[in-house]
Parts: C-alpha cells; sequence; structure tokens
C-alpha cells in the first residue's frame, strides 16, 4: 500500500468537468481499489474559516467534529455552476474573472499562502479526517472525494499559484514528507517538500497552450510558469497518448531525461446493461448525434452545425458549453444545445445516440471516445493522430476542415449502424483492459513498485484485427 498525496486543481477547487476532471477521477477510483491510501489537497477560503469559527461558537457539536468543516469543503468543491457563463457576456465573465483575482490577493487565504512560499512562516501540515459518512447524501459528481481517507488544507493554495506565475511571486510550498507518492495531475506551480526516497509523478495531458495560435498569451504564460516548476521537480512524468508523449519529446528535448509512460484515460466498461446490448438496438426513428464541446475555436463545433443545416433528417445534441454558438441566427430546429449535464444524463445521450461526433482539430486524447466505446455507441471523428490512437478501426473518421466529409461521415455511419456496434461489442474484453478505469492504477504504478526504468512497451494482448490500429498502453 502507498501513501499518495494528489495535488489536482480539478478536484481540490471547483473547476472540474473538464477531460483532466476526468481522468484523475478515475485513477483515484482505481487507486482506492487496490488499496492505497489517498489524501487530496483543498485550498481553504473566507467560506470555510467563517463555518469553522461559527461551529466553535455555537459548541453544538462535539470538539473533535468535523462535520461543519467537511460540509464547507465539500460545498466549495460543487459551488461551481458550470452553465451560468452561457448566458453572460465575455466582457462580464473577463470582469468576473480580475474580480475574483482580486478578492483571491486582498484575503488572508492569500497572505498566508505568500508568507509560506517567502518562507517566513514554515508550511504546516493540517490534515482533516474525511468522515463523509456524516452526510445525508453525496451527490453524484462527488462521490469520488469519499474514497479520500484525508484532506490536506492549505490557505489559498490553487488560487495563489496563478497568481504567483502572472506576479513571478515564489510558488506556494507543500510539506509532503508523509507520503510515498506525490501526484499532480496537471503541470501545476508548486514546491513540494518531501522525502529522498518520495517519487513526484506529473501528468501532461497535452501542449497545447504552446501550440494553440488560438489560445491567449496570458493562458500561454500560465502554462510554462507551471510546466517549468513541474518539470523541475518531477522523478516521472505520465501522458495521456504517445500522441502527446512524442509531442513533448519534440517540443522539448531538453527534458528527455526524465522517465515517462503513457497512462490513458479510462472510463466504466462494467455496467451490466451495457455489456448486453444486443448489436441491433431498438433506436427512435429519427437518427440523433451527440457531441461534446467547450467553447474553443479547436472543438470545431461550427464545422458539425454546418453540416446538420445540410442534414435536416437527423437530429443533434450539444453537450457542454458551446459559446457564441448556441446564439447563432437562424440555427436548424434539428440541433439542440444541452449545454452542460449530469453524468447520468450525458452517458444516457450517448447510449442512446446514433453516433458520437468528435470533430476537434487537435486534442490530447478524446474522453467522449472511450465514453462511446463503453456503451457501445459508433464513433465518427476527425482524421487526427491522435483519435487514429485511441479508436484504431473502431471509429469512422472524416476530415475537419471540410462540412462535405462531416455530412459524409454521418451518412455512412446511418447506414452502417449494425455492423458498426458489432465491431465494438466484439472488441468490448480488449477495449475494457485498455481503457477500463480497473487497469488505471496498475499501469500508473507498475513501474513505481517495481522499480525499474520506464519505457513505452508495446501491447501484446492479442485481439480482433480492428485493434490493430490501437496503440499500446505505453507502460
Amino acid at each position: 500500500m502507498k501513501k499518495i498525496l494528489v495535488v489536482s486543481e480539478s478536484l481540490g477547487e471547483p473547476n472540474h468537468k473538464r477531460g483532466i476532471f476526468h481522468f484523475t477521477r478515475e485513477l483515484i477510483r482505481s487507486l482506492d481499489a487496490e488499496g492505497h491510501e489517498l489524501t487530496l489537497i483543498v485550498e481553504t477560503t473566507r467560506r470555510y474559516r467563517k463555518l469553522r469559527r461559527r461551529q466553535r461558537r455555537t459548541r453544538l457539536l462535539p470538539a473533535d467534529s468535523r462535520l461543519i468543516e467537511l460540509l464547507a469543503l465539500y460545498r466549495f468543491l460543487d459551488e461551481t455552476d458550470l452553465n451560468e457563463s452561457m448566458t453572460r457576456s465575455g466582457l462580464r465573465r473577463s470582469i468576473d474573472w480580475f474580480t475574483h483575482r482580486i478578492r483571491m490577493c486582498t484575503s488572508w487565504e492569500f497572505g498566508l499562502c505568500f508568507l509560506r512560499a517567502m518562507g517566513v512562516l514554515p508550511a504546516r501540515v493540517k490534515l482533516i479526517e474525511n468522515r463523509s459518512g456524516g452526510f445525508e447524501y453525496i451527490p453524484t459528481d462527488l462521490r469520488h472525494l469519499e474514497l479520500f481517507r484525508h484532506f490536506l488544507l492549505e490557505s489559498g493554495f490553487y488560487s495563489y499559484q496563478d497568481i504567483s506565475a502572472l506576479m513571478r511571486l515564489p510558488p506556494p510550498r507543500i510539506d509532503a514528507r508523509d507520503y510515498d507518492i506525490i501526484l499532480v495531475d496537471t503541470p501545476t506551480r508548486v514546491a513540494i517538500k518531501r522525502r529522498p526516497d518520495a517519487k513526484v509523478v506529473c501528468v501532461v495531458h497535452d501542449l497545447l497552450p504552446l501550440t494553440d495560435l488560438r489560445l491567449s498569451d496570458v493562458a500561454t504564460r500560465l502554462f510554462l510558469s507551471r510546466l517549468f516548476t513541474s518539470l523541475n521537480q518531477a522523478d516521472e512524468l505520465a501522458f495521456v497518448s504517445n500522441y502527446s508523449m512524442n509531442r513533448f519529446r519534440e517540443l522539448l528535448p531538453q527534458f528527455g531525461h526524465l522517465p515517462a509512460r503513457v497512462v490513458y484515460p479510462r472510463t466504466r466498461f462494467d455496467t451490466p446493461d451495457v455489456a448486453r446490448i444486443p448489436v441491433s438496438t431498438n433506436h427512435a426513428a429519427r437518427p440523433t448525434f451527440v457531441v461534446i464541446v467547450s467553447a474553443e475555436p479547436r472543438k470545431n463545433l461550427n464545422a458539425v452545425i454546418r453540416a446538420f443545416r445540410k442534414m435536416p433528417q437527423a437530429d443533434l445534441i450539444v453537450i457542454g458549453y458551446a459559446g457564441g454558438a448556441s446564439r447563432m441566427a437562424s440555427l436548424p430546429p434539428n440541433i439542440r444545445f444541452a449545454g452542460y449535464v449530469e453524468e447520468y444524463e450525458k452517458a444516457t445521450l450517448i447510449a442512446d445516440a446514433h453516433g458520437l461526433i468528435m470533430p476537434s482539430f487537435a486534442e490530447g486524447f478524446g474522453v467522449p471516445i472511450i465514453e462511446a466505446l463503453a456503451a457501445n455507441t459508433p464513433v465518427l471523428c476527425s482524421d487526427i493522430p491522435v483519435f487514429r490512437e485511441v479508436a484504431g478501426e473502431l471509429a469512422d473518421y472524416f476530415d475537419p476542415f471540410s462540412t462535405e466529409s462531416i455530412c459524409t461521415s454521418v451518412e455512412r455511419m446511418l447506414a452502417r449502424q449494425d455492423e458498426w456496434r458489432g465491431k465494438i461489442r466484439a472488441c468490448r474484453n480488449e477495449l475494457a483492459e485498455r481503457f477500463g478505469y480497473h487497469t488505471q492504477a496498475r499501469d500508473f504504478l507498475v513501474h513505481l513498485a517495481a522499480g525499474e526504468d520506464l519505457i513505452s512497451v508495446p501491447n501484446t494482448t492479442a485481439g480482433a484485427p480492428v485493434l490493430d490500429g490501437l496503440a499500446a498502453h505505453g507502460t
């Protein structure tokens, strides 16, 4: 059993429902199933401080009770309304961002984090045992938090790290000497104090802030600062795809000495109802396709919308924050914007669809692809290297720059529904081994446990010919 400290902005503050969140959530489930002891760094805020003070003043609960403190932390981790931004202008979102940063810079939590980063105050360890059994119920999107034995509380930790990068202040410091492994689930600006035998593993999902021309200069500056800090402390790197690892080696060859491997994002392939899906499904007479996006040009949503203008015989459901696309003039009636939806609703929409469309120009992996394959739903995606690595011959590919190519792919998928579903079903065991969450901890820890050098090893699992195009585990 390993003692693992998780540094995760996507789990440690209300900034979730992204690819990083999905990767870390499934990894936590897998590590817990293997019996490892997990601790999550959570930043504390003014609200947490006020509720804790209120508890102490009332003296209603026992002195060792953590109920009020845990309530504050759980509510904080779930407080973000991801649909709210769909009705607010870009200017308003920018003002809110700056207002939040100013509020953080004038908070007591920011001051404490800054003084610890400067070395004026010692880095103190404050653990709270995660007694979530005292809650009446925990929402679906927060149930992974039950798997952490402790929360390590750090004042304004995640909020300060970005300010420190922008203002060139010292990075926040944490004392991780009690842990065997420090998992940093995306490049993070943090100074880690640990034992000589402890390992820091940093996960790199992609290098898009360095390669995407449409991202802002601020995003690139922040990412460079985070990446530089993490790489200089990491003992090992984990990448979410061979494509991401190869791009890293091309762009940053000076860090080629760091041991690296690929650990794919995972999902659940063990739902009994899904496992028994027949080859021929009884879908509604009207075809429906699903696309999962965010308001980024690389997601290429407008091309899919143009394609479905030409295909009134099929419906398109857009999941996620679509930005200005949802307010386009003269939107056809066969396109519906669902916004952000709960995990169970997203899974239902994917399972009921005739196909999932991934039209991106660039990705680090493509989690919706494996979610669709787990639901036995056909996949249509851009013909880019990382999607070829993930889906192999289990997807229909199109040119993301061509509306006609997308239309043709949809028509092919409608004409060959049973064939595509049969191919996916035939490879279900291989897909579960490659992308099922139960194997993620094994692939993440195998070399750490054995003390071996990390290299990319081809997958030798025997499978159907349609899996030949899939990449190896890389572990």
